[in-house]
């Protein structure tokens, strides 16, 4: 059965006339490729902005306590108030490594417990990468934090509801709001591991 939001019999895919990698380094390249429409019309230069996967954390500590992070961003060039997340090394597709190892990276925490409540594209028009996100339960501090050159985060806890519906506190990021739409998610279906702090 042909589901119709899915798949139209008009609809086709763009045609690769041709492509060429115009720019990379360690953290991203830059593909750019010619195109053909279905129309017929060739667009010559689009470019797509090759990412390694991510993942992105909600970690609730013993007493139910969501972890969170603050650090300055420099794209929006604002102190920002978020999620533990990082990116997978090259190669790695183990993604509920990547975010066991970015929590403890960023914030000192391990976790008893982890759920993979989702994946999505991070920005499906011009990047290539998915966002995995995970919840994490019962998580502990058992080390120092092990920052990049570029890092320099404050780990703080708060209640889960409240950083649910905060508004106006710091600039919002996508992937966040993104994590907390799969957690609700889980916890629609899941209540009794809906997190209750003090």
């Amino acid at each position: 059965m042909t589901v119709w939001w899915i798949k139209g019999p008009d609809m086709k895919p763009w045609k690769i006339l041709s492509s060429r990698q115009t720019y990379k380094d360690k953290w991203l390249g830059v593909r750019t490729d010619t195109v053909e429409l279905a129309n017929g019309a060739v667009i010559p230069d689009f470019h797509i902005i090759e990412y390694k996967e991510w993942a992105a954390i909600l970690a609730f500590t013993e007493d139910g306590e969501l972890i969170v992070i603050r650090e300055y961003r420099h794209g929006c060039q604002s102190i920002t108030l978020g999620l533990p997340a990082g990116s997978a090394e090259e190669g790695e597709t183990d993604y509920l490594s990547v975010a066991q190892r970015e929590l403890l990276e960023e914030t000192g925490y391990e976790a008893a417990e982890w759920v993979k409540t989702g994946q999505a594209y991070s920005n499906w028009a011009t990047q290539n990468n998915q966002v995995h996100f995970f919840l994490a339960f019962g998580a502990k501090k058992v080390a120092e934090q092990n920052l990049d050159a570029t890092e320099e985060i404050e780990v703080l806890t708060m209640k889960y509801e409240d950083y649910l519906n905060f508004e106006g506190i710091t600039p919002n990021q996508c992937h966040h709001a993104a994590a907390l739409h799969y957690a609700e998610r889980y916890f629609a279906k899941y209540p009794e591991k809906r997190p209750v702090s003090a």
